[in-house]
């Protein structure tokens, strides 16, 4: 990444990347939690909580309408190289097309995301989790923890012949 001289753009919202974060990347959320309570978004927020929110931890989100000019304050010059990411790489895919549409033309995106990553593909990360563990939340970031307990119990009494 530096060798090319690319700039990473996190773009994962504040409470995944509190979790985890390469150290001296760029954050600029693609969504921001939706803060409106009417009648019909308390609705939806309801049907996301019971289907998707207490599996995931995922909070109820729309698009952050100030990306592109958020990433223009930090990034002015758009012939910058930008290696835009996010946990799994879908929302990043979404995020390089916008900041196309913004003028960016040197932009990467890391296929897969922060989820396929390896412990030492980046020199340094900050945050009490994993960088591949950071999208992981709610009832899911459970089960995950117990697997991880099982494995390292199972590895510690393996037998090698």
């Amino acid at each position: 990444m530096k060798s090319e001289g690319y700039i990473l753009l996190d773009i994962r919202p504040e409470w995944e990347r509190e979790k985890a974060r390469v150290s001296g990347s760029l954050h600029v959320p693609l969504f921001v939690e939706d803060m409106d309570n009417g009648p019909l978004t308390l609705l939806k927020k309801w049907v996301h909580f019971g289907y998707i929110g207490l599996w995931t931890g995922q909070k109820f989100t729309m698009i952050n309408p100030d990306f592109v000019q958020q990433v223009e304050v930090k990034v002015p010059d758009k012939e910058s190289k930008l290696l835009v990411a996010c946990g799994e790489g879908l929302r990043s895919m979404m995020a390089a097309l916008k900041l196309h549409e913004g003028g960016y033309r040197n932009l990467g995106w890391l296929a897969g995301g922060f989820t396929r990553s390896k412990d030492d593909d980046f020199s340094g990360v900050e945050g009490p989790e994993k960088l591949q563990y950071a999208t992981i939340g709610g009832v899911s970031y459970f089960f995950l923890k117990l697997i991880i307990l099982l494995q390292s119990v199972g590895n510690r009494g393996a037998k090698t012949f």
